[in-house]
Parts: C-alpha cells; sequence; structure tokens
C-alpha cells in the first residue's frame, strides 16, 4: 500500500521521531519533512504535498499495471 508520512520538522506535538518510527514500521513508506512546519498544514503547501502524493500514487499505478 503506498505510503507517505508527511512531518513538520518544528512539529512540538508530535516529535519528528514519531514520524520516522511510522515510516519504519509500515514496509516501502516515504517521508517528507517539512522544514519550518509544525503540527498543521498550511495552505501554502498543500500543492507542494498533493505533488507527492500524485508522484506516489503515479509509481504504484505503475507497479501495479507492470506486476
Amino acid at each position: 500500500m503506498p505510503t507517505l508520512v508527511v512531518h513538520g520538522r518544528d512539529d512540538v506535538m508530535c516529535p519528528l521521531s514519531g514520524g520516522l518510527a511510522t515510516v519504519a514500521a509500515i514496509p516501502g513508506a516515504e517521508l517528507l519533512v517539512i522544514d519550518g512546519m509544525g503540527h498543521n498544514l498550511p495552505r501554502a503547501l498543500w500543492p507542494q504535498v498533493a505533488a507527492r502524493i500524485a508522484e506516489l500514487a503515479e509509481r504504484a499505478d505503475r507497479t501495479r499495471i507492470a506486476g
């Protein structure tokens, strides 16, 4: 299952170690760490995150078709 873990480097509610642990627990998961972001996803970052989700979905689809 394609998985992207999005984590703010400046998140005080859930330290980056939590994101790293989540990625380690999910085989094949990817981690996107965003500098300056806390425990939120500001609208200005939506295009960046949406692009990464789209990339992951496209790769998963190509793998499914090829497999």
